[in-house]
């Protein structure tokens, strides 16, 4: 399965799976897929919302003479294709995110946001990379233990975000594997309860550092599928000029209502998880 594979089943995953969303809070609207777009944007600056300083390189201005008026421009005067993403500091407070461990830490360059994700529990399944529609048949498999009907507490639990697709690739970048996990919710975090369904499992994540890219919108927007193809060149570009190393073998994407993310991790950390577990054949950095 070549690169460019791996990210057509990335596209074609959010694409069959993402579940209808509603991005402006409507009166009497209900549940985690309402928030106030408007506000997000009204209260948040486009670097405030993605995390980091996006590097000038990757952006455009209007071209000579091109009317603006229907065009995103960013507080730079940069044209955006993309929506806005949802800020975290706007998500966060009322959803249960993933802790960072230096939520102020600044990244060391532009283009991608450096977090250190806290150690934790979460709830993960195979994925079935032979389906089509691999990405809602996991996500149906994990939904239960959410639920309550797959917990031994058989009670709703709920879940935190985002939700973590992890891709392992061999040595010639083909996808041989693919799980994807729920963040098992803070109250629930000291003692999660056991999943009653033997193809999902409760695991514990160690601490772990990730660089990431950002973008957001809605699903009709012309250039919001095709961004996970390009932020991850984006992210391994500007990884490579501030000579950060990150593990080659191992992408993921992050999913949360108005944002998504995708993510590399840091090598050095992946490296010596893999080695306490048994032995390492691909330590190398692209």
């Amino acid at each position: 399965m070549s690169r460019a594979l791996i990210l057509i089943l990335l596209l074609v995953g959010l694409i069959v799976a993402s579940p209808p969303h509603k991005y402006t809070k409507k009166k009497g609207g209900k549940g985690h897929h309402y928030w106030n777009a408007t506000e997000n944007d009204a209260l948040y600056t486009w670097e405030q919302a993605e995390g980091y300083l996006e590097c000038e390189e990757f952006l455009n201005f209007p071209n000579l003479g091109q009317e603006t008026k229907d065009l995103t421009l960013d507080e730079r005067g940069y044209v955006r294709k993309q929506g806005k993403p949802r800020a975290l500091e706007h998500m966060c407070p009322t959803r249960d995110c993933v802790p960072d461990v230096n939520s102020t830490e600044e990244s060391p360059g532009c283009g991608f946001k450096r977090r250190t994700l806290k150690s934790g529990n979460w709830t993960t399944t195979n994925i079935n990379l032979g389906r089509v529609d691999w990405f809602r048949d996991a996500y149906k498999r994990l939904a239960p233990y959410r639920g309550g009907e797959g917990n031994s507490l058989k009670t709703r639990i709920g879940m935190g975000v985002p939700i973590i697709t992890k891709w392992y690739l061999d040595a010639n970048y083909t996808v041989i594997s693919a799980t994807m996990s729920f963040y098992v919710p803070s109250l629930y975090q000291k003692n999660p309860p056991a999943s009653l369904n033997k193809d999902v499992r409760v695991e514990q994540w160690d601490e772990v550092v990730t660089y990431s890219r950002t973008w957001g919108g809605t699903r009709d927007d012309v250039e919001y599928w095709p961004q996970s193809a390009k932020q991850f060149d984006y992210l391994s570009e500007a990884l490579s000029r501030e000579d950060l190393k990150w593990y080659s073998y191992l992408r993921l994407t992050g999913s949360y209502i108005g944002r998504k993310e995708v993510m590399l991790a840091d090598r050095d950390i992946v490296v010596r998880e893999i080695k306490e577990k048994g032995p390492d054949d691909k330590a190398e950095s692209e």
